[in-house]
């Protein structure tokens, strides 16, 4: 009985405790920020003008932060030659709503196939290809460090978490990235992410200004099907405010407001949406998120939204959306 007190009461009792004392480091709040996540690349495969579609949620939402980013096979396409015209017209049109920009860079970033390789990197090395992402990652903070509308870094996307069609996790790597990233532009947080279901966050905590996690409801995977996540609330405040001392915001980078497509979305039918993303289950998964006091969520999937309304018939996700920015 002593062995299982030291064992299994005393950890517990020292978890409860230092998440009483993050939780006061933390700040809290019942209103928070609602961030557009915007993906150009899921626009087109949606099969939406980016610019168009960029156009009416500004229109339609007037949000106050975007988060964009700088995929690498469509700032390079060719080797050695960057083009930023159609980044920079999305920051252009972003700015001029009156809005701010997280600018996401790296070679891991939001959406599938998490690495947005350009087709000439085949043909390099591992090495290579590290030096080549680096050399891209400073290119694009060179180039935008100027820019008054972004005012946070995203580096990499969950980058220690093994996920997607991409390389493995190199805590090394990220590192050396973070200092090039830090050299580079030294007045901007960096907001590095983690998956909120299936990690602890402690070694990004360690590494970040700010964290940033996922917060999905239901997943589906080829093994069991849909599944759903039983956690509450409390579990994502609580492993906020252990990992608090180390950084200094801690955000939602992917609340799922887009349902999971076992054969991808644009052949997805809206019978089956339902089984991972309900209206029922859309305006749940904000309330539930709400329910953890964080200051920030960036939505997932609002290009999907107006997918569902233009191309599905179903406006109410659209709608319901807009109740998020009034």
């Amino acid at each position: 009985m002593r062995y299982l007190f030291w064992l299994v009461v005393v950890p517990i009792i020292l978890v409860v405790i230092i998440g009483l004392v993050g939780e006061r480091k933390l700040t809290f709040t019942d209103s928070p920020q609602f961030t557009v996540t915007f993906s150009a690349a899921h626009a087109r495969y949606l099969g939406f003008e980016p610019d168009e579609l960029l156009q009416r949620i500004i229109a339609d939402y007037q949000p106050v932060h975007f988060r964009l980013q700088a995929n690498w096979n469509e700032i390079e396409a060719t080797s050695g030659v960057y083009d930023f015209s159609e980044l920079d017209k999305f920051v252009a049109m972003v700015k001029d709503s009156g809005a701010t920009i997280t600018l996401a860079v790296g070679r891991k970033l939001p959406r599938w196939p998490e690495c947005h390789d350009p087709a000439w990197i085949e043909d390099l090395r591992f090495d290579e290809i590290t030096v080549r992402q680096f050399k891209m990652v400073a290119a694009v903070v060179e180039h935008y460090r100027s820019e008054s509308a972004i005012i946070r870094w995203q580096l990499e996307n969950e980058p220690l978490f093994a996920y997607g069609a991409c390389l493995q996790p190199n805590k090394h790597r990220l590192m050396a990235e973070i200092n090039l990233l830090q050299r580079l532009d030294s007045s901007r947080p960096i907001l590095l992410t983690d998956s909120g279901e299936l990690s602890s966050w402690w070694e990004v905590a360690h590494l970040a200004d700010d964290l940033g996690t996922t917060f999905y409801r239901v997943t589906w995977n080829p093994v069991i099907g849909y599944y759903t996540y039983p956690w509450p609330a409390y579990y994502y405040r609580l492993k906020a405010a252990l990992v608090s001392p180390w950084v200094n915001n801690i955000i939602v980078s992917e609340l799922q407001l887009e349902p999971w497509a076992p054969q991808g979305l644009a052949s997805l039918p809206l019978a089956e949406a339902q089984n991972s993303l309900s209206l029922e289950m859309f305006k749940e998964n904000i309330n539930v998120f709400k329910k953890t006091g964080f200051t920030e969520a960036m939505l997932w999937g609002v290009e999907w939204w107006y997918y569902a309304k233009d191309k599905l018939g179903e406006p109410g996700y659209w709608q319901v959306g807009k109740e998020l920015f009034k």
